[in-house]
C-alpha cells in the first residue's frame, strides 16, 4: 500500500508542476480560476491512490523505436534483493504510520475543540449562522459557521458589514471545508512537498477571493486594509478555521492598496464542467505504460509457469530487445553440447519494474555450465506487466537446447 501512496504522490507532484506552468503560461490572474485548478488537483490526490490500489486505471501500449534503446536491454538492471526491498518497505511503513496517525489525531482534535467552541457560541440576530464567542480573537469561519469576537456587537456598522462580507464569502465558497480536505491531504501525504504547498496556496487564494468580495461590496479598500492589520495582531488557531488574521496579510494589504480589480467568479457550469474533465484526467494520470508485444517470434525466450496465487499474476512481455537463450548460450555448455533449463523467480514493483530475479532451479546444476547466469540475463532483458497494486512475483522456465 505504501508503494501506491508514493506512486500517487509522485504523480500528483508532477501534475501540480504541470498545472502551475499552465497557469503561468496562460497568465490566468483570476484567483477564482487558480482556486478551481488547485481544488481539482486536490480531488485528484484522493482519487489516484484508489484507482492505483484497485487496479482500475488502464494500461497503454508503448512501442519502442528501433535505435533509441538498442542494446539497453542487454545491460543487466540494478540487482536489488527481495529481502532488502521488503526491509526498506517495512522501514518506510514504520516511519510513515506514526507520523500520519499523529497528524490525523491533531486534525480531529482541532475539529473537536472548534466544534465545542462553535456550539457554546452565542448566535447573533442575522439571517445566516453568525455566532459570538469569547474564545475567538478575530473573525473566522468554522465550516459554514461565522465566528466573531465578543466585542463584535459594539463595532461600527461599516466595520461589521466589511467583516461579514469577507466571512460570508468564505461560507459561500466552502473555503473552510476545502481547507479541512487540504489538511487531511497533508496528514496522509505529509512526505509530498506538494501537499503542504497546495494547502497554503488554497488558503491564500481563499483569503484573496474573500477580500475581493469586500471590495465588490463597495467597502473602502484602504480602511479594510487597516482592519486586516488590526486583526493580524490577534490571530486564531490556523488548524481548523479560516480567519482574516492568517499569514500572507502583507500581500493582501498590498493588493488592496494597489486597488486591484476583483476577479470574476466562475459560473456553476464552468465548475461542473471542470469536475467532469477531471475524471478522464485522473484516469490518465493513474494509467501505466507497457511495452507492446512485438509478435510471437519473440515468445521463444521463456515459458511462463502457472501462477501460484489466485490473484492476477505478473505477465512477461517479449519484445524485439528481449534476449533469446541462443543469444546467451554459455560457451562451455555449447562446446560440450549440453542442454538444460532454469526456473527463474522474478519480483516486480506495481509499475512492472524488475526488483529481483533469482534462479531457483538449474538443470544441470553444475555451475561450470553457466546456465543460471545466462537465464538471469534473459530475465533482465524482458518487460513485465503487474496488474496488482503491490509488489508481486512470477516464475518462468528458460530452456537451453542446441539444434541437431
Amino acid at each position: 500500500m505504501f508503494e501506491v501512496m508514493v506512486s500517487s504522490a509522485i504523480r500528483i507532484f508532477l501534475g501540480g508542476v504541470v498545472a502551475w506552468l499552465g497557469l503561468r503560461i496562460l497568465r490566468r490572474r483570476n484567483p477564482h480560476v487558480e482556486t478551481l485548478a488547485w481544488r481539482m488537483l486536490l480531488l485528484a490526490a484522493f482519487a489516484l491512490p484508489l484507482l492505483l490500489y484497485w487496479g482500475m486505471a488502464p494500461y497503454f501500449d508503448a512501442i519502442e523505436l528501433p535505435g533509441i534503446v538498442a542494446g539497453a536491454a542487454a545491460a543487466p538492471s540494478p540487482h536489488i534483493s527481495a529481502r532488502v526491498a521488503r526491509q526498506t518497505a517495512n522501514l518506510a511503513g514504520a516511519i510513515y504510520l506514526p507520523i500520519t496517525l499523529f497528524l490525523l489525531v491533531r486534525l480531529i482534535g482541532g475539529l473537536a475543540i472548534m466544534g465545542l467552541i462553535s456550539r457554546a457560541a452565542r448566535p447573533l440576530a442575522t439571517p445566516d449562522d453568525v455566532r459570538i464567542s469569547e474564545r475567538i480573537h478575530s473573525p473566522a469561519t468554522f465550516g459554514t459557521i461565522i465566528l466573531l469576537p465578543a466585542d463584535a456587537p459594539t463595532w461600527p456598522v461599516e466595520r461589521l458589514d466589511a467583516v461579514l462580507a469577507h466571512e460570508r464569502a468564505h461560507v459561500r465558497n466552502l473555503d473552510g471545508l476545502w481547507s479541512w480536505l487540504a489538511q487531511l491531504h497533508v496528514a496522509i501525504f505529509w512526505f509530498n512537498p506538494m501537499a503542504g504547498w497546495l494547502r497554503q496556496r488554497l488558503e491564500a487564494l481563499a483569503e484573496t477571493t474573500s477580500d475581493d468580495a469586500v471590495v465588490a461590496a463597495r467597502h473602502d479598500p484602504t480602511a479594510y486594509a487597516a482592519l486586516l492589520l488590526e486583526f493580524a495582531r490577534h490571530p486564531n488557531s490556523r488548524r481548523v478555521v479560516m480567519s482574516v488574521a492568517e499569514s500572507n496579510v502583507s500581500r493582501r494589504i498590498e493588493r488592496l492598496l494597489a486597488r486591484t480589480p476583483p476577479g470574476s467568479a466562475l459560473s456553476r457550469a464552468v465548475r461542473w464542467g471542470s469536475l467532469a474533465l477531471l475524471v478522464p484526467a485522473v484516469v490518465f494520470a493513474a494509467s501505466t505504460t507497457r511495452v507492446a508485444p512485438q509478435g510471437e517470434a519473440y515468445a521463444i525466450a521463456a515459458t511462463q509457469l502457472p501462477a501460484r496465487e489466485a490473484r492476477p499474476g505478473v505477465r512477461i512481455i517479449f519484445t524485439k530487445d528481449s534476449l533469446s537463450p541462443a543469444a546467451v548460450y554459455p560457451p562451455v555448455a555449447r562446446a560440450q553440447r549440453v542442454s538444460g533449463y532454469v526456473i527463474v523467480d522474478v519480483t516486480v514493483d506495481p509499475l512492472g519494474q524488475l526488483i529481483d530475479a533469482v534462479a531457483s532451479e538449474v538443470q544441470p546444476a553444475d555451475p561450470q555450465f553457466g546456465f543460471a547466469d545466462a537465464a538471469l540475463q534473459v530475465a533482465r532483458s524482458m518487460k513485465y506487466e503487474n496488474p496488482n497494486p503491490q509488489t508481486s512475483s512470477t516464475r518462468f522456465k528458460v530452456k537451453f537446447e542446441l539444434a541437431d
